[in-house]
């Protein structure tokens, strides 16, 4: 729904709080003195220059400090007696008429705004309508599409945009402000043309001014004459051309024509003066006859007049400033020409020590970042004194995401100006973006105490009572707001909302009807309006309120489609059926609700409809489990599955929400789906409140689920539902509709799931229900549901139902280090395929013609293999399997298909860049040229958990990787810095599914790496100092999973110091390393080898006559890095085996021996072992050992021995060696 470009922001009144707020003085203090001073000053320079169309600029800049004022009545005097001057330039006498409009809706004065609106400035708001036509190119202006006609007949018909049909109708609501929404009314309200058509009745013949403002091009006719044209794109404000024009006597036909492009589709039209002319329609529409032209003559309007003024002064720079700041109020100018922005660049370039040029320039530059900040900065830097400059800066500051710099900027304001609301509020807003979210509580509630009548301040109080969980303040502060802002739209709406959620329906309502007084146009509100009377059983009011946004919106078919709904929910079947068919029959392609129609009237089965469950027999069963963050009611999902694989799916689930960490869970919920294949509607999501009232409403939005720091690009997306009204003790109702709309199966005929029976909450009651064509058996994991009922039926229509449910699911709870999902809950997994076989003959099918290579692959084969013995194979496979890892990127554009099939390898080589499937795609296609035999694998990936053999499916696996059957070798072409032998943990004890060139399939598991193939090497010579510093030359060799991340955290050469620092620092506080030397780490096979030469202080604690130490530099903690939790209920699942082994040589101090060494420890268990042992070589002392963890998955239930043994081992590394020193003198004494 279209929204009406305010003149100002709004606020808004409720008389009893706007009664104690002013009434009590004493409770607040002065608003900021800054603001005070700001508007005397603007107030006398609008006075002092209102002959003059400069006067318009100042005022325009006193109304933007309305918001931090406590008192309006200075601008009220202000915009009056420059209204009611006699000597006032018409251009400034018009805007201070139509800011004192605005400043009354503001103080909540509506009959006054309403008279000043009327019979002040004279806006025309009655009229016929017709549209929209079509303005694709901006055409539409200079075509004729019928209205124009000097006989127009209002039952005539015209051909619209879009194949429709229009014609002319009353607008059914008229301006509150000037002005007049068209987007509401027509259809298309984009690219789109609209026609208005009143008339002006004169007692006599004579001259009136008419102005114009439009959201794009216009033409304006008087009794069939052109006489005012633009071809500007521009917002719509007032008076943005003005043309006086002759009356004849009676009856004046006005025509105006709006042509948009994009945004507001809309316009201001009033006429000066005044008195003795009336607007009326007639129903029977007066013929055009021949009489005196209406003699147009352009007028001067204050953009224009100050135009004129610049071009005498181009030097003057303040009034550039002052043309700048009306452009940018007007809006009197095409929007790519910019006009504003550059003259109040110009000005500010000018004048380079003016702050409020500065500002001006730096708040026109919308879309240049760079420029907004060099003024902001210049602003600050020709005062460093401004507040205004340093919380515009501060402000910038928090749009570009760096609050840290906002405290620099503030905090001196906030001290000497304490009282400053804009300084308070953004500082309050970087703690808030810093994670000091306490803090900046604390600075919202001190500056509402200071400054409780500044309307910004209440509604920032209002917000942080509301983040904190305490809707009465919340609502209480709103209210105040509301009374310093009658027309302040954002309170208001959070008001309504809040008042809705807590079930207060005539309270909200009320609200609600507020807004409308405000906005006539607002049909989005009119029709939260009415949804919420028909969810709370005031059918009647709702009606009537459907009924309004009809009148307005007649094309819109979102209008009876909600309507139509409101009446299902409330029994009256066949109106709702005749309002969803009028939705239809404005928007055709709309397959959701044609369902809906074909199920009303019985012309399709229910799809699953009633299958679904009534949650209220279970409310007492989910008492039970009244310490749980949320409950699971029911979990229902139906699946109608067409013989072509094709599915429809209805979700169905009701969550109770115990504490706030299950609201917190449930506040939103996203549905994914392919926009381009599937189609998501919601059919019900509604919120019941403990005392039994509904909310239905909801927020929706869609977002993509790409993952660019992944390199992952989906065609999916998510529809992202949000429950704002959700508080504990509620139940959260969803039903919503996932179906395929494509024509066609991208997997043939395949279709399967895996569906998680059990999840992190308990579910009172689940069910999973397939319905599928009776010729096409479906299969499914039998052996691994325990605790899961299944059932048989056949159903009409020739289909069988599957059915599977539980009564009282268990939750999981999960516990770092536990295996997959799959392994630790219970998973339901359904597939079409019976075999393995199946699957691969498919999967081959799919991706054997994208393997084909092309002459520049055969070439790049010959150049990467040059100098490479071709016998070897071993040779082969790691130098195109570097090739491919090192000279292409991982990018998955997972699109349609593509999600599945690869793309061909010639073109992958070409672009150099591919996901999973491609890359492993292109290393067997290379290993075939090079004769080397290879196969493409599906891998579900190790976090997923193990599933069993049964059933075959494409829905268990999520990458691809390749497999040398000679070498029994698998190569994860994705895997950066991985050298051939060194496949990812992600990768190892994973199902996988090895595909033959035949399409002959075999299920697997890919082999877990041995100790020895992860294995590090630690050897280093130290020289001990009498001080216990200690200088250290070392060898680390790193082989297996850990030497990939060495390879990436070393490869910049001139970072290698820095970093290998910043690693040893926790280890050895004040270290200096010396030098640090790798061998090549761009060769993948080798293992990483670093030599490092370092000083380390304080190594050994020196004691009078003796040093200690820890034999292997520091302590060992494997208890807290794998065995963390005390017990388990899960096995712990680790990266991999490993072995790391560590050789210390100390030379000791002149003089020293040893006093104390620890014993030897050796233990071996079925987890791992551990040797450590320590011997004196002369004045040397050498310290060995080596720890390996043998098995990377522990059992439950040997979890308490292998936590003890790592305790052990532990132990064993903390035991300090103590050397003595040489006698001292007065020893020998």
């Amino acid at each position: 729904m279209s929204r009406t470009p305010p003149l100002a922001v709004l606020s808004r009144t409720t008389w009893l709080v706007a009664l104690l707020t002013f009434a009590c003085p004493l409770l607040t203090r002065a608003a900021t003195e800054n603001s005070v001073t700001a508007a005397r000053e603007q107030a006398e320079e609008a006075l002092k220059l209102a002959s003059s169309p400069r006067g318009a600029a100042h005022l325009i800049r006193l109304h933007t400090l309305r918001e931090d004022l406590e008192d309006l009545t200075p601008l009220v005097k202000t915009y009056a007696e420059v209204a009611t001057r006699r000597d006032t330039d018409p251009g400034t006498r018009a805007t201070a008429w139509f800011l004192f409009m605005d400043l009354e809706r503001s103080r909540g004065r509506l009959n006054k705004s309403s008279e000043i609106h009327d019979s002040s400035l004279g806006f025309i708001g009655d009229y016929y309508v017709v549209g929209g036509f079509d303005n694709e190119g901006k055409a539409g202006c200079d075509t004729d599409f019928g209205p124009e006609a000097p006989n127009l007949d209002l039952s005539a018909t015209y051909p619209g945009a879009k194949g429709r049909q229009v014609s002319w109708r009353r607008l059914a609501a008229g301006p509150t402000e000037g002005y007049v929404d068209l987007a509401s009314a027509v259809r298309p309200n984009r690219e789109a043309v609209a026609y208005a058509l009143t008339w002006l009745e004169a007692p006599a013949e004579t001259r009136v001014a008419l102005g114009v403002g439009t959201s794009g091009a216009f033409r304006l006719w008087v009794n069939g004459e052109k006489v005012s044209s633009s071809d500007h794109y521009n917002a719509p404000r007032p008076d943005q051309s003005r043309v006086s024009v002759r009356l004849r006597k009676g009856l004046n036909r006005v025509l105006l024509k709006v042509c948009q492009e994009s945004g507001p589709l809309g316009f201001y039209l009033r006429r000066d003066p005044v008195a003795r002319m009336r607007v009326t329609l007639p129903t029977t529409l007066p013929a055009l006859t021949k009489g005196p032209s209406a003699a147009p003559q352009p007028l001067p309007t204050v953009t224009s007049a100050l135009k004129e003024l610049v071009a005498k002064a181009p030097a003057d720079a303040q009034l550039r400033g002052e043309y700048a700041t009306v452009l940018d109020f007007f809006r009197a100018f095409d929007e790519r020409e910019h006009t504003a922005t550059v003259e109040a660049d110009r000005a500010a370039r000018e004048a380079p020590q003016d702050v409020r040029l500065q500002l001006l320039a730096a708040s026109t530059h919308r879309d240049d970042l760079n420029l907004r900040r060099g003024f902001l900065e210049a602003a600050l830097r020709a005062d460093p004194t401004s507040t205004q400059a340093r919380v515009a800066l501060a402000e910038f500051e928090l749009e570009r995401g760096h609050p840290e710099r906002v405290l620099e900027l503030l905090k001196p304001v906030v001290e000497l100006s304490p009282d400053s609301a804009p300084a308070r509020l953004t500082l309050a807003r970087a703690y808030e973006m810093l994670g000091e979210s306490a803090r900046a509580q604390v600075m919202v509630e001190e500056t509402l105490q200071r400054l409780p009548r500044i309307p910004r301040v209440v509604r920032n109080a209002a917000a942080a009572a509301r983040m904190v969980d305490r809707p009465q303040e919340s609502i209480a502060r709103l209210r105040v707001a509301l009374a310093l802002r009658h027309d302040d739209r954002y309170s208001r709406v959070q008001l309504a909302s809040q008042l809705a959620n807590l079930g207060q329906v005539e309270a909200a309502a009320r609200e609600f009807a507020q807004m409308l007084s405000l906005d006539p146009f607002d049909n989005a509100t009119r029709l939260k309006l009415a949804e919420l009377r028909a969810a709370n059983g005031q059918l009647d009011a709702a009606t009537a309120h459907f009924a309004e946004a009809r009148a307005l919106s007649p094309d819109e078919p979102e209008v009876y489609e909600r309507e139509g709904r409101a009446l299902l929910s409330a029994g009256r079947r066949e109106e709702a059926l005749s309002s969803f068919e009028r939705s239809l029959a404005l928007r055709p392609q709309n397959p959701a609700l044609k369902e809906a129609v074909r199920t009303l009237k019985g012309e399709s089965a229910s799809t699953g409809a009633r299958y679904l469950t009534d949650t209220k027999p279970l409310m007492k069963e989910a008492d039970s489990y009244a310490l749980e963050d949320a409950v699971y009611l029911v979990d229902t999902s139906y699946v109608r599955v067409q013989k072509s694989g094709l599915s429809g799916r209805l979700h169905q689930f009701a969550v109770k929400v115990l504490n706030t960490r299950g609201v917190d869970a449930f506040r939103t919920y996203p549905v994914t789906y392919s926009p381009d294949r599937q189609e998501v509607r919601v059919l019900r999501a509604r919120i019941t409140k403990p005392d039994g009232s509904v909310v239905d409403s909801y927020g929706e939005s869609d977002r993509n689920i790409n993952e660019p720091w992944t390199g992952m690009y989906y065609d999916a997306r998510a529809k992202v539902l949000s429950f704002p009204a959700l508080a504990v003790g509620d139940v959260l109702e969803l039903q919503y509709r996932v179906d395929d709309t494509a024509q066609d199966n991208l997997l043939s005929d395949y279709w399967g799931d895996v569906e998680s029976v059990q999840g992190v909450y308990p579910k009172v009651q689940y069910q999973f229900l397939v319905e599928m064509p009776k010729e096409r058996p479906l299969y499914w994991n039998e052996k691994k549901l325990p605790g899961v009922t299944h059932t048989r039926e056949d159903v009409e229509g020739g289909s069988v139902l599957y059915r599977w449910s539980a009564k009282h699911v268990s939750k999981v709870v999960p516990e770092p280090g536990m295996p997959g999902w799959a392994e630790v809950a219970a998973n339901l997994h359904v597939s079409t395929y019976r075999t393995w076989d199946e699957v691969g003959r498919y999967w081959w099918g799919l991706v054997r013609d994208q393997l084909t290579p092309n002459q520049e692959l055969r070439s790049t084969v010959d150049t990467v293999l040059q100098g490479v013995d071709r016998k070897d194979q071993k040779a082969v496979v790691r130098a195109i399997y570097n090739f491919v890892v090192t000279n292409t990127r991982y990018v998955a554009l997972e699109f349609g298909i593509h999600g599945f099939k690869p793309y061909r390898v010639d073109r992958v080589l070409a672009r150099r860049f591919g996901d999973c499937k491609d890359k492993a795609s292109l290393i067997h296609a290379m290993l075939k040229v090079a004769g080397v035999d290879s196969r493409l694998v599906l891998l579900r990936m190790r976090n997923l958990g193990a599933i069993g053999e049964e059933p075959a499916s494409l829905a268990a696996f999520n990458h691809a990787i390749v497999y040398v059957p000679g070498f029994d070798l698998y190569l994860d072409g994705t895997a950066e810095f991985h050298g051939a032998r060194e496949l990812p943990s992600a990768d190892r004890v994973a199902n996988v599914l090895v595909v033959d060139p035949d399409g002959k399939a075999t299920f697997s598991t890919t082999p877990e790496a041995r100790p020895e193939d992860n294995a590090t090497r630690l050897t280093m010579n130290l020289t001990l100092r009498p001080d216990g510093t200690t200088e250290a030359a070392g060898a680390t060799s790193v082989g297996g999973q850990m030497a990939p991340e060495y390879r990436r955290a070393y490869r910049a050469v001139a970072s290698r110091k820095s970093t290998f620092e910043r690693s040893w620092a926790q280890s050895f506080p004040g270290l200096t390393v010396h030098d640090v030397k790798l061998n090549d780490t761009t060769r993948l096979d080798d293992d990483v080898q670093v030599d490092f030469k370092m000083t380390i202080p304080r190594f050994a604690e020196a004691l009078p006559g003796q040093l200690r130490f820890l034999p292997f530099g520091t302590g060992r903690s494997y208890t807290q890095s794998y065995a963390s939790l005390a017990e388990r209920r899960f096995d712990l699942v680790m990266s991999g085996p490993w072995v790391n082994s560590f050789s210390f040589r100390y030379t000791l101090p002149p003089g020293y021996s040893v006093a104390e060494l620890p014993s030897p420890y050796q233990e071996q268990t079925p987890f791992g072992r551990v040797r450590v042992s320590y011997r004196q070589e002369g004045n040397q002392l050498l310290c060995e050992g080596e720890v390996a963890l043998t098995s990377a998955r522990v059992n439950a239930d040997d979890y308490p021995a292998f936590r003890a043994f790592l305790g052990r081992v532990d132990q064993s590394f903390a035991h300090k060696v103590t050397l003595r020193g040489p006698a001292s003198p007065t020893a020998e004494r």
